[in-house]
């Protein structure tokens, strides 16, 4: 049935996408192919958050430069998400270290699956959440920062005399009109997931207090907060540096803007 699923889904985004459907798609094989090798060197003992942040470059590589080529907004997007992910490594290491909020959760050791598993797992826990965390909000972090920094690009393209100010005011206007839908989606999405523990929570009488305290309301609560965190950082990040990429002017940023157009002219002939 997954197969069938899975034809289905190469089918319509080759009829509806045509040459970047066929794109998307097998960046989706090979991100889900970089995250299981991911999950097989956390279990070689090897440190979550520095598989991490690699994942986050290679996700980029493959999600952002593969489907979109080697172009300033690209660029742009990928040092955008790079920054943030850090930043938020930082805060969710900080509140993790006074929360410990890793692990089986009371539903998760109540289960009956529960008795099959070990905890011994030499794993770091803590660690592992700020992974799982990470991973959960990139797809949302990504998808903003390449829709403000196109934004930005394709302002910049049609009026190359735009001011840096102006450009930035633009890029906040963008902004805004993507963030309402972007913080909904990622809370329809934590909605969706913990619809049944929510169920469960009532329908066996816990009290309000019970639930507040309990780590799998926290864990989701954390969750959620982190990513809206995430979707907002992001926007003022990528605007002001796709509007530097775009603006600057300096040997640095000269020589990318160089190689962009060089690949450019390549892919035309």
């Amino acid at each position: 049935m997954i197969l069938i699923l899975g034809i289905i889904l190469l089918v319509l985004m080759i009829l509806i996408g045509g040459d970047r459907g066929a794109k998307s798609f097998i960046a989706l094989i090979c991100n889900i192919f970089a995250l299981v090798i991911g999950i097989y060197l956390i279990i070689l003992g090897i440190n979550p958050i520095i598989i991490t942040i690699l994942g986050v470059i290679i996700f980029c590589q493959i999600t952002l430069i593969y489907q979109n080529g080697h172009n300033l907004k690209t660029y742009a997007a990928v040092i955008s998400v790079v920054l943030v992910t850090l930043l938020l490594s930082l805060i969710i290491a900080f509140v993790g270290s006074k929360s410990s909020f890793g692990g089986y959760s009371e539903l998760d050791l109540s289960s009956d699956i529960s008795i099959y598993l070990s905890p011994n797992v030499n794993i770091n826990m803590n660690q592992l959440m700020i992974c799982m965390i990470i991973v959960s909000l990139l797809g949302a972090i990504m998808d903003t920062a390449m829709a403000i920094t196109s934004s930005l690009f394709e302002f910049n393209e049609v009026n190359s005399d735009i001011t840096i100010k102006e450009l930035i005011k633009m890029g906040f206007s963008v902004g805004r009109d993507i963030l309402g839908t972007t913080v909904n989606t990622l809370f329809f999405a934590t909605i969706g997931e913990t619809m049944m523990i929510s169920i469960l929570f009532m329908k066996n009488n816990y009290t309000l207090e019970s639930v507040i305290n309990s780590k799998e309301f926290y864990q989701n609560l954390f969750s959620l907060a982190i990513s809206n965190i995430g979707c907002l950082l992001i926007i003022p990040i990528s605007i002001f540096i796709c509007t530097y990429v775009l603006k600057g002017d300096n040997k640095v940023i000269n020589n990318i803007k160089f190689y962009c157009n060089r690949l450019e002219k390549e892919n035309n002939n």
